[in-house]
């Protein structure tokens, strides 16, 4: 069930008016139905997955809580681990490192062929086994104790709005909501509506634009030489953006409706970046937060030395990229932002020596800009494989983006036609002047003090915007694929 979808809207006001209308002891058991309904309405096979998640982490946890010491909590944390890491590895990973292998031994035994599982990939099990996990070991730390309602801790693991690609919630800021009564709150679902609405035209008007013009030039590279290949990486990195935080936009508001507040996953202006460990701080900020919190944080307990802090730092970006996908092309997007991240700390103090030798140490705007630019061109250079469908291709459209072409630009337009190149670049414009004007707060928060005639106003641009700008065929939001 897809957030752009008409059974969507729907499905979401009658969730929201049954849900108000329900006693409030049995909203909890009306919500868990609903996000159920919605996940089997991907595929009716994928709730077994997401229930033995549900059940061996509720069941670890108050096994963890019983015991006295560390050595018997172990064990369930384990176990825990084993199984929420073991069904990740199965439906995502296991048929790549099969191939792996595979290519490994062929040469000792010629003919060896690769073992497949043919599963499909079940929508959000990056995204809900890592939420189960780090509930578990919060209570192995103690830092929460465990949830005693199984059918509220259930209802954590799969609410509806977040379910299929985040954020990825902490118990403690999430679950712990389903203990209080949401009351009905006409402002609290105006500002819900309007967050969804903004999601809405960031996916359907501006990012599926750019991906049409993304995917007409990665999938023809052959055809395009230079400034198309560049243009369209740009465009791939703005397409993104507004792909995801359209995503989290829609998922908020939709949490907000009902009265649940959901973790902030990005900063509005995340793409203006002067540094990746800054950029890292402000684009999928709860799965950054994750990967900091339950392994960068163990790993760095291990010793304090330098070199093992920022082994430690790279090998959470690859990590991260791993994560992303079972090919080689996001391994190596991944590390290559680990290796920029850890660059920038070993480069901090000769760059700053350097300015100051040169009498430049206060020069704040210079410093900045050549941030920018040096984050732009490496960003662009490591998106390149984010979004190429293997390293042959990324090679390819890295060579041919080299090969200067300026007459292709005149092609470009016309292959892909001026007006939609254009109109894009101006709606990329026109989403960053109302992000200034939001000073990095939210939609609804930048619309409640706006008098009402303007409010409308807005409204009735983003549905014209919609209704004669959107691109109608529906295209799935990028992260559902993770």
């Amino acid at each position: 069930m897809l957030f752009t979808s008409l059974v969507y809207f729907l499905f979401l006001p009658i969730v929201a008016a049954v849900f108000f209308l329900t006693p409030v002891k049995w909203r909890w058991l009306w919500l868990l139905a609903a996000s159920y309904f919605f996940y089997m309405y991907w595929n009716p096979a994928y709730i077994v997955l997401i229930v033995a998640s549900t059940l061996i982490d509720y069941w670890a946890a108050l096994q963890i809580g019983r015991q006295a010491s560390d050595r018997r909590k172990r064990p369930y944390l384990y176990a825990s681990l084993a199984v929420n890491l073991g069904l990740l590895f199965a439906f995502k990973y296991f048929n790549f490192f099969s191939d792996q292998m595979t290519a490994i031994a062929r040469p000792f035994w010629p003919g060896l062929e690769s073992f497949h599982l043919h599963f499909l990939l079940p929508v959000g099990i990056s995204f809900y086994t890592f939420q189960t996990l780090a509930y578990t070991i919060d209570v192995y730390r103690g830092y929460l104790k465990p949830e005693p309602h199984l059918g509220k801790f259930a209802l954590y693991v799969s609410f509806f709005p977040q379910l299929v690609a985040g954020p990825i919630e902490r118990a403690r800021d999430l679950l712990t909501q389903f203990h209080f009564e949401s009351r009905f709150d006409y402002a609290r679902v105006v500002g819900g509506l309007q967050l969804i609405l903004w999601g809405l035209f960031k996916k359907l008007v501006i990012a599926d634009r750019l991906g049409l013009f993304v995917d007409r030039v990665y999938g023809n590279y052959a055809r395009f030489e230079g400034i198309p290949i560049w243009v369209a990486t740009i465009f791939f990195l703005f397409q993104i953006f507004c792909d995801f935080s359209a995503y989290q936009d829609i998922a908020m508001g939709s949490a907000k409706v009902i009265g649940v507040k959901l973790s902030k996953n990005f900063d509005n202006r995340v793409y203006v970046i002067t540094s990746f460990s800054r950029f890292w701080r402000e684009w999928h900020i709860t799965l950054t937060s994750w990967f900091r919190d339950y392994v960068y944080f163990p790993l760095s307990g291990l010793s304090k030395k330098r070199q093992w802090l920022l082994f430690a730092l790279f090998l959470i970006f690859a990590l991260n990229g791993i994560w992303h996908g079972a090919n080689w092309t996001f391994v190596i997007w991944g590390a290559l932002n680990g290796l920029f991240v850890v660059g920038e700390n070993l480069l901090k103090k000769p760059v700053a020596n350097a300015y100051a030798a040169l009498g430049l140490q206060d020069a704040r705007r210079l410093k900045l800009m050549m941030g920018f630019i040096v984050c732009f061109v490496l960003g662009n250079l490591s998106i390149i494989f984010f979004r190429a469908e293997s390293l042959h291709h990324a090679g390819a459209l890295i060579k041919h983006g080299f090969n200067l072409n300026f007459r292709q630009f005149g092609y470009l337009k016309r292959a892909i036609g001026a007006f939609d190149l254009y109109l894009s670049i101006a709606l990329v414009i026109v989403m960053d002047i109302l992000h200034v004007l939001m000073k990095g707060g939210a939609m609804d928060t930048f619309l409640s003090g706006k008098k009402p005639w303007l409010r409308w106003a807005f409204y009735l641009a983003l549905f014209a915007g919609i209704l004669f700008l959107g691109i109608p065929a529906q295209r799935k939001f990028i992260y559902f694929e993770f």
